[in-house]
C-alpha cells in the first residue's frame, strides 16, 4: 500500500512538474516573441517599407508585395538566424505576408488573430498556423502619423518548445524514479521489519491483542510493572496502589523524586526478591526478565500484598509460640507427675508436697510477673511462649520491663516481627553456645522500657558467640544467614526487623564483642501515632 501510494504520488508530482515546465516555457516564449516582434516593428527599415507597400497596395497589390518582400525577407532571415526564433512574419493590415520562413507562403494571407494589433495593441496567443501550433506575439507597425500600416508576428512552435522541455523533464523523471525506487526499497525493508517485530500480525489482530492485554493487566489482583533502562514503561492500577503512587502514570523514571526511597529501591532492584516493607504494607516482590521476540525488553516486577497475611501470620506465630510452650510444659509436667507419684509410692508425701509447691510457685511467679508488667497481651504471650521455648532448649531467659501503662501503641504484627525474631535468634545463638560445651552460660536477656521522649526500647542480649565485624551489615540482607541453610527459611528474620524499624522511623543497633546485643528504638512519631488502636 505504501509503495502504491508512493508511486501515485510520484506520478502526480511528475505531471505537475511537467505542466509547470510547459507553462513556464510558454510564458518565456511569449515574452521572447513579444520583445523580438516589438523590436522589429520599431525598426525604421520595416516602418518605411511597410508604409510604402501599404500605400501602393491600393493601385498595385502584386508590385507592392514583391517590392516589400525583396527588402524585408533577407532582413527577417538574418533576424531569425541570429535569435533562433522559429518564424518572423511581416504583413500588411489586410493579412498579406511580406516575409515567411517558407518563401512560397509570401503573398498569402496570414492565419491567426489580428484585430487587437490593428487597434494598436500588442498581444500573444497559442495558435495553429502554417508551421503548426505555436506561441506567437503580434505587434502593430505604426507610421509617423500614428496610423497602423502593418503587423509583425514572431513565434516559437510548440514542437520546439517541447524539445527544450524534454531534457529537463527527463532529469526530473529520473530523479522521481530514483526517489520512488528508494522509497519502495525503504517501504519493503520497513514492512519486513514490522512483520518480524509483530510476528506477522495485522493491525486488527494487534489492536485486539492490545485490548486483551490492557484488560488482563488491569484486572489481575497483583501489581505488575515493566522496568526498562531505569524507566517504568508499564504499570497496572494495582501496582500503583500498592506502591502508594496512584497519581503517577507510566512511563516515569525509577529515580523520580515523587517516589519514596523504599519504592525507588524496589523498582531499581536494590531490594531483592522476598517480603519487603513499603510504608504500611508488606509486599512480596518478585522479579523476572521480560523477553519478546527473542530479545530482552526489561524486567518484570511483580508485587503481592502480604500485609493481612503478615498480620495473620504474626497472630499465628503467637498462638504457635503459646502452643509450643504448652507442649513443652506438658512434657515437663509429665516428668514431674512421675516424680511426684514415685515419691508418694516411697512414702515421702511431705517431700512430694514441697516439690509440687515449689514448681507451682516458680511458674506462677513468672506468669504473674510478665502479665502484670506488660499490659499488651500480645507482648506478654510472646514473652511467656519464648520463655517456655528457651527452657526447653536449656537456655535461661531473663526478663525485665519498665514499660509505662498506656504506651504500647505498636501493632501486634510489628511486635511479633521485631521482638519475636530478635528473641528467636538470641535463643538459637545461646543454645548453639551451650552445645559447644558451655551449658552453664546459655542465657538470654530481654529488656523493655520507655525512653525519655516516649519512645519504646527493646533490647535482646544473648550469651552466644557474637557477630563478626565482617557480618555486621550483611546480617540484615535478604536471604543471608550464618545458620545452616539446609534448614530452609533462613535469612529473612533480621531483614524484616530492619524493614519494620525503618518504616516506623526507628533505629537498630548491634553491639561489638562477645555475645550479641540488639537494641531497637521506636519513636512515637506523628506518622506512627496515627496507627494507634483505640
Amino acid at each position: 500500500m505504501h509503495t502504491a501510494l508512493l508511486f501515485a504520488g510520484a506520478v502526480v508530482v511528475f505531471g505537475l512538474l511537467a505542466l509547470d515546465a510547459r507553462a513556464s516555457a510558454e510564458t518565456h516564449a511569449a515574452e521572447e516573441s513579444t520583445d523580438l516582434a516589438a523590436t522589429v516593428a520599431a525598426e525604421a527599415l520595416v516602418i518605411d517599407t511597410v508604409a510604402r507597400a501599404h500605400d501602393a497596395a491600393a493601385t498595385d497589390r502584386a508590385g507592392s508585395v514583391a517590392d516589400a518582400s525583396g527588402e524585408l525577407q533577407p532582413y527577417a532571415e538574418r533576424v531569425m538566424a541570429a535569435t533562433g526564433i522559429d518564424y518572423l512574419t511581416v504583413l500588411d493590415t489586410d493579412r498579406t505576408r511580406y516575409t515567411h520562413r517558407n518563401d512560397w507562403q509570401i503573398g498569402r494571407p496570414f492565419v491567426g488573430t489580428t484585430a487587437p494589433a490593428l487597434r494598436g495593441e500588442t498581444f500573444t496567443e497559442v495558435y495553429e498556423g502554417t508551421l503548426g501550433p505555436s506561441v506567437r506575439a503580434v505587434v502593430p507597425v505604426v507610421a509617423d502619423d500614428g496610423e497602423v500600416v502593418g503587423l509583425v508576428s514572431a513565434g516559437v512552435t510548440l514542437d520546439r518548445l517541447w524539445d527544450s522541455i524534454v531534457p529537463r523533464l527527463v532529469i526530473v523523471g529520473i530523479g522521481t524514479l530514483l526517489a520512488f525506487g528508494t522509497g519502495a526499497v525503504a517501504a519493503t525493508l520497513l514492512a519486513r521489519r514490522l512483520d518480524r517485530i509483530t510476528e506477522s500480525k495485522g493491525p486488527d489482530e494487534l489492536a485486539h491483542l492490545f485490548t486483551a492485554h490492557e484488560a488482563v493487566l488491569h484486572s489481575v489482583e497483583e501489581g505488575m510493572l515493566l522496568v526498562e533502562d531505569g524507566t517504568v514503561v508499564l504499570a497496572n492500577d494495582e501496582a500503583l496502589r500498592l506502591l502508594d503512587v496512584p497519581d503517577l502514570a507510566a512511563p516515569f523514571a525509577v529515580a523520580d523524586l515523587r517516589l519514596s526511597p523504599a519504592v525507588r529501591d524496589v523498582l531499581g532492584g536494590a531490594t531483592p526478591e522476598g517480603p519487603v516493607r513499603v510504608g504500611d504494607r508488606v509486599l512480596l516482590v518478585g522479579r523476572d526478565t521480560a523477553a519478546a521476540a527473542g530479545r530482552n525488553v526489561g524486567e518484570i516486577v511483580s508485587l503481592r500484598d502480604r500485609t493481612e497475611l503478615q498480620r495473620v501470620t504474626g497472630e499465628l506465630s503467637s498462638v504457635r509460640t503459646i502452643s509450643e510452650a504448652l507442649r513443652a510444659q506438658t512434657h515437663d509436667f509429665s516428668n514431674r507427675l512421675h516424680t511426684i507419684a514415685t515419691l508418694i509410692e516411697l512414702g515421702r508425701s511431705d517431700e512430694a508436697l514441697r516439690f509440687v509447691a515449689s514448681e507451682r510457685d516458680l511458674g506462677q511467679r513468672l506468669t504473674d510477673r510478665v502479665v502484670q508488667a506488660i499490659e499488651e497481651p500480645v507482648i506478654a504471650a510472646l514473652v511467656l511462649g519464648k520463655a517456655a521455648q528457651a527452657r526447653e532448649r536449656a537456655v535461661e531467659m531473663h526478663f525485665e520491663t519498665h514499660l509505662a501503662p498506656g504506651t504500647h501503641w505498636l501493632e501486634p504484627v510489628d511486635v511479633v516481627t521485631v521482638l519475636g525474631n530478635l528473641i528467636d535468634n538470641a535463643i538459637d545463638a545461646a543454645a548453639a553456645r551451650a552445645l559447644e560445651g558451655a551449658p552453664d552460660e546459655a542465657w538470654v536477656e530481654v529488656y523493655l522500657a520507655n525512653g525519655d521522649d516516649g519512645s519504646l526500647v527493646f533490647q535482646v542480649s544473648d550469651s552466644g558467640s557474637g557477630i563478626a565485624d565482617a557480618d555486621r551489615e550483611r546480617i540484615f540482607d535478604h536471604g543471608w544467614s550464618t545458620k545452616d541453610a539446609a534448614a530452609g527459611g533462613r535469612g529473612y528474620g533480621l531483614a524484616l526487623v530492619r524493614q519494620v524499624v525503618e518504616s516506623l522511623g526507628g533505629g537498630l543497633e548491634v553491639s561489638d564483642g562477645a555475645g550479641a546485643v540488639f537494641t531497637v528504638t521506636l519513636p512515637r512519631s506523628p506518622a506512627v501515632a496515627g496507627r494507634v488502636r483505640p
